[in-house]
């Protein structure tokens, strides 16, 4: 769970030594925003450095929770306890590597390999958003607890690589040759690599499937498939959210799907389903505000209608990426099942 919610939180409060004696400071949601957002900070560094921070992440949703539930002094003790977790999480559980893309774009990654001796199995985590690799560091540890090496990297303009966001077109080359790497390391059983993606990172493992044959199962959350249809219903909201992603398309593709169609075409998956012959979970909200479900019903009647392998879970009740907690263990659950049968 806490690699989907936006850090936004933390706690100023605790107390103060003045002239001998301590004073309580007043906890409020100013007060708390503030250190909750140091404490996120800290977490994201450690996670960053290849530190195991899952401990110390815990407690800080929890603190999130209690934050939304307007509990400021709960959120108060828990930030308290989030910080001294951190303070004792020492265990490094993920090398830094780098690597050069197709393009020569210096890219980064966290690697975490299994106990034991490899090769193993490679699951590759494409992060959310315009986020980093270390973002999904909880998610790569329990991952690897299954038996497989997992690789998270920075896409261009992420984390510790060179460049910048181009919108699912650079980042594809960015995954593809991060797998090349990882297995020039020896580390990966070849005939045997996976990979996950949520939103952002969702749309680049698919076309990364359509470009590398060396990917052999997909599981997709909540990714744009046509980009055209994604700035079409973009223009036609009225969300703010909706409105600075269509600001930050446009920055990154160029221009409309008019002034450049190309750069549209090559950065959605449903134009080459025909291309993807790993077999694709799709996973998607019925309410998310910012890619339309009808998106990933067409990439899975495409792959049908290719006849691909491919599967399509809809979550009435969730928005953009799953958040409702028993949801989001099914969805773990069904991405491991996926794994286990194709890669």
């Amino acid at each position: 769970m806490a690699l989907l919610l936006v850090l936004l939180v933390t706690v100023l409060g605790g107390s103060l030594a003045t002239g001998g004696c301590f004073v309580t400071e007043t906890i409020n949601k100013a007060v708390v925003t503030k250190r909750g957002l140091d404490i996120a900070n800290q977490i994201n560094t450690k996670a960053r450095e290849g530190y195991d921070v899952l401990a110390a992440r815990t407690k800080w949703v929890e603190a999130l929770q209690a934050y939304t539930a307007n509990d400021f002094s709960k959120t108060n003790k828990l930030i308290n306890q989030a910080r001294a977790v951190l303070a004792l999480s020492n265990k490094k559980v993920a090398e830094r590597l780098y690597y050069r893309s197709a393009d020569g774009t210096k890219v980064s990654g966290l690697l975490y390999k299994p106990e034991g001796k490899g090769p193993w199995p490679l699951i590759v985590l494409c992060h959310a958003g315009f986020g980093e690799g270390a973002d999904f560091s909880d998610v790569a540890l329990m991952v690897r607890s299954k038996g497989y090496v997992v690789f998270n990297p920075d896409f261009r303009g992420s984390g510790k690589s060179e460049g910048k966001h181009e919108g699912a077109k650079g980042e594809v080359d960015d995954v593809i040759s991060g797998i090349k790497y990882v297995k020039s390391l020896g580390v990966v059983d070849d005939t045997h690599v996976g990979m996950y993606g949520q939103s952002h990172g969702a749309s680049v493992a698919m076309l990364a499937a359509s470009r590398y044959s060396g990917i052999k199962a997909v599981v997709e959350e909540a990714g744009f498939t046509d980009a055209v249809d994604l700035y079409n219903s973009e223009a036609n909201s009225t969300d703010a959210t909706v409105s600075t992603l269509k600001k930050e398309l446009l920055s990154m593709i160029g221009g409309t799907p008019s002034q450049v169609p190309n750069e549209y075409k090559v950065r959605s998956a449903i134009n080459y389903a025909d291309r993807i012959n790993a077999p694709m979970l799709l996973i998607h909200g019925a309410k998310d505000p910012l890619i339309p479900v009808s998106e990933a019903q067409r990439m899975y009647d495409a792959l049908k209608a290719d006849g691909k392998t491919a599967e399509l879970k809809i979550y009435p009740e969730e928005a953009h990426c799953v958040a409702i907690p028993a949801n989001r263990n099914e969805v773990w659950e069904m991405m491991f099942a996926w794994f286990k049968k194709y890669v």
